[in-house]
């Protein structure tokens, strides 16, 4: 069943036509205008734009996208609610979700890492300079009377579970035990959690002090920021197995696992235009494509997940460079895989009282 909060968020009425917000509604209607639909995460919004740009200077074709987090995206194209061409997911691990409209492949095209974003409208602005200038340890600044430290919804965003995972590491990092709990409840605790596609606008605007962002997202939006650490930041592929030992578990019973950020395209298989979804999805990873990613600054490179014999002739090239073996190409260390077994609610790794 469709995730109570994915659906409360679905279809908001309008989606993106490369910037322009259009009365598409919720479902795709095959060939309609030449569109390229894709829903993606809202973490690559400006980077989007700028993809579509010049993917329509080269094809003609417009890319109308539907900015969510990955996890939520995932739960409205299972459900039927959308029907993308391209589902661009943050984690790896969400691809599972899509249930019978998984593929069985997709392609890892971008790294990303953590970081505290903020701007100056903060009323911590003075603070936050100096734990980017390493005169502060950041946790001591966030746990400051008042200040508001603005999150994703980890039942509905990987940098939502992310977050927490950098909270845990920070605690064993610099102590005291508990400290990912107080960061976590308060000033603001739950009051704090907001859709991923509103995150920067309440940093801009000084509602709230400071947000975890991917390091990309946080200079496309103008933002300040405070660096991590490694592996507080789970940028670095090198940090794999130091991850892998963290989880979160949602409400509704999935295991997510921490691993370095990736991002990674597929096309559903109820994609009304598969052949449309393969065309932006080898633009994206092709050199243009990389030249717009790294412009937006992330770290692009490509690797095929999944069963190879499934990815499109149009990603041949692709396919060609991954590193097959058995008829397969091997998963990255980049792609934790996702437990889909029921269990307790809420995360499974939470920091002790």
């Amino acid at each position: 069943m469709i995730s109570r909060k994915a659906l409360d968020l679905a279809c908001p009425g309008a989606v993106l036509l490369i910037g322009v917000a259009t009365g598409a509604g919720c479902r795709r209607v095959a060939g309609e205008n030449d569109a390229v639909d894709v829903t993606y995460a809202a973490s690559l919004t400006v980077a989007m734009a700028n993809v579509a740009s010049r993917f329509r200077e080269q094809t003609g074709r417009e890319v109308r996208g539907d900015p969510r987090g990955s996890v939520a995206g995932a739960h409205l194209i299972r459900e039927g609610v959308w029907r993308p061409d391209v589902y661009i997911t943050a984690d790896p691990a969400t691809l599972p979700l899509l249930g019978d409209h998984d593929p069985g492949w997709a392609i890892v095209f971008a790294r990303g890492e953590l970081v505290l974003g903020y701007g100056d409208a903060s009323r911590h602005l003075a603070a936050l300079d100096s734990a980017k200038a390493g005169l502060l340890r950041w946790p001591d600044v966030v746990l400051r009377p008042g200040f508001r430290l603005g999150r994703t919804d980890p039942d509905l965003d990987p940098k939502g579970y992310r977050a927490i995972f950098a909270f845990r590491l920070a605690e064993e990092l610099y102590g005291p035990r508990g400290l990912a709990a107080r960061i976590l409840s308060g000033p603001s605790g739950e009051r704090s959690v907001f859709p991923e596609e509103h995150l920067s606008a309440r940093v801009l605007t000084g509602s709230l002090d400071a947000a975890v962002f991917y390091l990309a997202e946080a200079s496309q939006q103008g933002l300040r920021h405070v660096p991590l650490r490694r592996p507080l930041n789970q940028g670095d592929p090198a940090d794999a197995a130091a991850l892998a030992r963290l989880e979160y578990r949602t409400s509704d019973g999935r295991l997510f696992r921490a691993a370095p950020i990736a991002y990674a395209a597929t096309v559903p298989l109820n994609s009304p235009d598969p052949r449309a979804g393969a065309e932006l999805i080898a633009f994206l990873v092709g050199e243009d494509g990389n030249a717009v990613l790294e412009e937006s600054g992330f770290v692009t490179g490509g690797t095929v997940l999944g069963d190879v014999t499934r990815v499109p002739a149009l990603l041949s090239d692709v396919v060609a460079a991954g590193d097959v073996a058995d008829g397969r190409v091997r998963r990255s260390p980049r792609a934790a895989p996702v437990d889909t077994t029921p269990g307790p609610s809420g995360p499974t790794g939470s920091p002790p009282p």
